[in-house]
């Protein structure tokens, strides 16, 4: 039974998130929630506490397989640093150009999430969330630089930190990009500029 449980909440949590996504925190009713996941009112509260514990769990969720993709294509032992970056900016691309295809909410749930909790105050802990998460991705991201420059393999000279913003900076741009429906060209383009300061 305890394994089904965890499918079960699971399950939940992906389809929660999927309304959230589209439609951010205040525009995904409580009831828009209880037909996407099945639950009951008073199983979805009893089972994540309310609607921001529910919020902040689809947030963990959400982190955590964008993590998981990143780290798989930076640790390619197979190609440079500058390979695995060029081929990040790739596959971020590819799954915004997929999942507007599928119909799915575009864009980036973090960054749609932070742009929310500017004017909402309830979101204060996810957006913890996400800074916490932030600062240990650029951390990762300057280690990866910091390699390639030690290799010759990024030739820019600007400190591995620095160049690890701007990479973030460009992530951003290209899910913002996503968002307000630009498309590939656009993307791309956003990719390009970054790559040029790491190319040797």
């Amino acid at each position: 039974m305890g394994r089904t449980a965890e499918f079960d909440r699971s399950t939940a949590v992906e389809a929660a998130l999927g309304e959230f996504w589209a439609h951010g925190f205040n525009g995904t009713s409580t009831e828009t929630l209880c037909q996407a996941t099945g639950l009951g009112r008073s199983s979805l509260y009893n089972a994540f506490r309310n609607k921001i514990g529910l919020y902040e769990e689809c947030m963990s969720t959400y982190l955590a397989a964008a993590d998981e993709s990143v780290d798989a294509i930076l640790k390619r032992e197979s190609s440079t640093v500058h390979e695995r970056v060029s081929a990040l900016f790739d596959d971020l691309i590819d799954s915004e150009l997929e999942r507007r295809a599928a119909g799915g909410p575009s864009g980036c749930f973090s960054v749609n999430t932070a742009l929310e909790a500017a004017d909402n105050p309830e979101l204060s802990g996810p957006y913890e969330q996400l800074k916490t998460n932030l600062h240990s991705r650029l951390s990762v991201m300057a280690d990866y630089l910091r390699a390639g420059q030690a290799s010759g393999d990024i030739a820019c000279t600007l400190p591995p930190s620095a160049q690890a913003e701007i990479i973030n900076g460009a992530v951003v741009g290209i899910r913002v990009a996503a968002r307000v429906g630009s498309g590939a060209e656009s993307m791309r383009a956003i990719a390009s500029g970054a790559l040029m300061v790491l190319t040797p």
